[in-house]
């Protein structure tokens, strides 16, 4: 009798857990979708209803193309801009919008987003200046831009 209340105490606990981690989870829910309703989403949000989303859509991403990323890359490769990362964002939304898969396709896909950014910052009439051809004076200077050597033109 005792196993049988115990058995029985076990299943109920166990069906109020997973109830609970329903609600708490549907509630998640909720108010993410709130959020994007009156457009104030925070980036995990977003994020959160990527993820959410994929076993409804069908998408199961294997490469994700990340601003940060990409913007760390392009750091390594030019002088830093106070508008480089807003030109690395809008070129990977350029890119993850016409994206083909080829080979080495993070590294690709963050090359292709690079030279947007470089496109961009031409048609803006920013000069982004390669490492390699910036000539710091002066070692404790992080940048070119900040020395003002090398200021981008109005």
């Amino acid at each position: 009798m005792f196993d049988l209340v115990a058995r029985l105490r076990r299943n109920l606990v166990s069906r109020a857990r997973r109830l609970r981690n329903r609600c708490r989870t549907r509630l998640a829910h909720i108010l993410r979708a709130w959020g994007y309703v009156v457009g104030r989403l925070s980036t995990d949000d977003a994020r959160r209803i990527i993820l959410d989303c994929r076993g409804s859509t069908g998408w199961h991403p294997l490469l994700i193309l990340k601003v940060e990323d990409t913007l760390e890359q392009a750091r390594e490769e030019f002088v830093d801009h106070p508008v480089l990362p807003r030109l690395i964002a809008d070129a990977c939304f350029h890119v993850g919008d016409g994206w083909a898969s080829s080979g080495d396709e993070l590294w690709e896909a963050r090359r292709w987003a690079i030279n947007v950014a470089l496109r961009y910052a031409a048609d803006e009439g920013i000069a982004l200046v390669r490492l390699e051809d910036a000539h710091e004076p002066d070692d404790r200077v992080p940048h070119a831009y900040a020395a003002g050597a090398l200021a981008s033109p109005p």
